[in-house]
């Protein structure tokens, strides 16, 4: 039996995007089936089901499985790494940089689930590459933060004694908490108190 006219008509629009597109839409999906089935489970196939596409269309742009996941893992990165460079530019005092840090990445479990689900995920896989990489992305927000952290002690926004290390390293490690409180329900008002304990040891009293 032939297609509708209209499936005919999507699958044509499919065929017909540019390759830099046609890859972002992949990626897109991608991210949604990892944060939906698992970094070690997902696959090509998956990825393809929920794409509308051959996988064959898959493997053009993803060549092998490695190829697949890094991809995922990098949009991952350059996800949070956009959300801490627009919390952290501007002339704000550290402890409010902190609070916009704190909200954005909060809002982004309403916008942006399936990055955090895969972040998440990331964070249980041991395989020494892949948990090589996770280390390295946590280390690099970690410094970030103590940079800021840093600079507040120096302009007095922040108390001199803190130690900046350990203050950046909770600030960072309370993440996967409010990911947890999101996924079991908590309410909106529990999260914003949580969010200001947290900013509150990291940086001060508002």
């Amino acid at each position: 039996m032939a297609r509708p006219a209209a499936s005919r008509a999507a699958g044509a629009r499919r065929r017909r995007l540019p390759p830099a597109e046609r890859r972002a839409q992949l990626l897109e999906v991608a991210l949604r089936v990892f944060a939906r089935t698992g970094l070690g489970a997902a696959n090509h196939a998956e990825v393809a089901r929920a794409a509308g596409v051959a996988v064959s269309t898959v493997f053009l742009y993803f060549p092998t499985r490695d190829a697949l996941v890094d991809a995922v893992l990098s949009e991952v990165e350059r996800f949070y790494l956009a959300q801490g460079e627009q919390a952290f530019a501007g002339s704000a005092p550290a402890p409010e940089k902190l609070r916009a840090l704190a909200d954005a990445f909060l809002a982004s479990l309403d916008t942006n689930l399936s990055h955090a689900l895969v972040w998440l995920d990331w964070s249980t896989h041991f395989r020494e590459e892949v948990w090589r990489r996770f280390l390295g992305f946590m280390d690099g927000e970690v410094q970030r933060c103590e940079r800021v952290i840093r600079r507040g002690q120096a302009d007095a926004t922040i108390p001199p004694g803190r130690d900046a290390r350990a203050a950046a390293r909770v600030f960072v490690g309370t993440a996967p908490m409010f990911v947890h409180m999101k996924l079991t329900g908590a309410s909106a008002d529990e999260i914003a108190r949580i969010r200001e304990t947290v900013v509150t040891v990291t940086a001060g009293p508002a």
